[in-house]
């Protein structure tokens, strides 16, 4: 049969630390921790956020000096606990521009080990 191991993930991702701002399209913002970012998605944690999965959210993202607002639908959503959920949302609206930024911005981390806590 072979070794059918294979990576199902379409970008590489690049480890971060960053605080991301998060919203259902129609409501305010909630904060949440970023945990990874690709160009085609993001994975993050939030607290006390009530969301389904094929929900669609408003991220905001600052990378460097630069914020992007991406519009994304949650592919993944993990209860962690009572409060915690993590959540992974592939990228549905990113302009050219934003897909550019990511790109030329996200391939500096590859060699990057996240710290150590």
């Amino acid at each position: 049969m072979g070794n059918l191991t294979f990576d199902r993930r379409k970008y590489p991702r690049v480890r971060t630390e960053a605080l991301v701002s998060i919203a259902r399209v129609d409501t305010r913002e909630s904060l949440a921790h970023a945990l990874d970012v690709s160009i085609g998605g993001i994975r993050f944690q939030c607290v006390g956020l009530e969301v389904d999965l094929g929900e669609t959210l408003r991220v905001q993202l600052t990378i460097g000096s630069r914020t992007v607002l991406v519009v994304g639908q949650l592919v993944r959503v993990t209860d962690l606990d009572g409060f915690t959920q993590e959540v992974a949302l592939s990228f549905t609206e990113i302009d050219s521009e934003t897909a550019r930024f990511l790109s030329q911005n996200l391939p500096e981390g590859y060699e990057l080990e996240p710290n150590e806590k």
